[in-house]
């Protein structure tokens, strides 16, 4: 890998309080320590990493955040309230958290459009702004020439904005993207993390981010934590946890 890395020059410096507030979150499975004491602030339109190797917890923070999984000690915030105990469907609805899982999660069978459509159905009861908001996002993400292709013949990059603009149409103040850079050609990599960093610029929108491809994570957040064994073992900006020494050592290696 090219020893020359590549941060944004500009940079998240906003004094906000956090948006969401993870204190001391443990989780074990099967009796196994899966996440151990997690800590870690994302301030309001910030770009925010979580790096680490497979299996070391990243996915299983995502599903204690989403309520998917009930953690067994510590808390969740949001702009300052508890939100520990919520089911899923309260913390999307009334705390605006919104997910992109790492699975193709495209319904096949319908249009790029209808994917959007569907999900506005639910979420918005005004029929026009239903079609308001699904033409808004089609056009943002340059989708229109394929707004009537079935989604599964759509490119891996197209399927990502697809499923990208859908998790925005409950206007989400936070958005929690796992491996989006995945299974894409280089161009599309380049295409979505315009996007990634176009929610903050443009929309204001907090977003976790974790992928396996760490040199484009780095390239876009603000900030990162590094999580290794379930514990999370620094934190920094991308320039300052690319030098960190335990980071080199238990991921990065010493040739990064």
């Amino acid at each position: 890998m090219s020893s020359v890395k590549k941060f944004r020059i500009l940079k998240f410096k906003s004094k906000k309080p956090p948006i969401l507030s993870v204190k001391g979150i443990s989780k074990s499975i099967n009796k196994m320590p899966i996440l151990k004491n997690i800590n870690f602030n994302i301030s309001k339109g910030e770009l925010y990493g979580l790096l680490g190797p497979n299996g070391a917890g990243k996915s299983v923070t995502f599903n204690c955040l989403l309520g998917v999984m009930k953690i067994d000690q510590g808390d969740i915030y949001v702009e300052g309230i508890k939100i520990t105990a919520l089911p899923i469907h309260e913390r999307a609805k009334r705390f605006g958290i919104s997910y992109v899982s790492q699975m193709d999660s495209v319904f096949r069978g319908l249009s790029c459009e209808d994917n959007l459509r569907a999900v506005a159905e639910i979420i918005i009861k005004d029929k026009t702004k239903q079609e308001t908001i699904v033409q808004e996002l089609l056009s943002e993400f340059n989708l229109n020439h394929v707004r009537k292709l079935k989604a599964d013949v759509l490119s891996g990059g197209q399927r990502k904005k697809c499923i990208i603009a859908r998790a925005l149409i409950n206007n989400p103040k936070l958005l929690l993207l796992d491996e989006p850079l995945g299974a894409v050609d280089p161009i599309s990599i380049d295409m979505i993390k315009k996007i990634i960093v176009d929610l903050q610029v443009k929309r204001g929108v907090s977003v976790l981010i974790t992928d396996h491809n760490a040199q484009n994570v780095l390239s876009i957040v603000d900030y990162c934590s590094l999580i290794v064994d379930g514990e999370i073992i620094c934190n920094g900006r991308p320039h300052e946890i690319v030098k960190d020494r335990q980071a080199r050592k238990f991921y990065f290696g010493e040739n990064w």
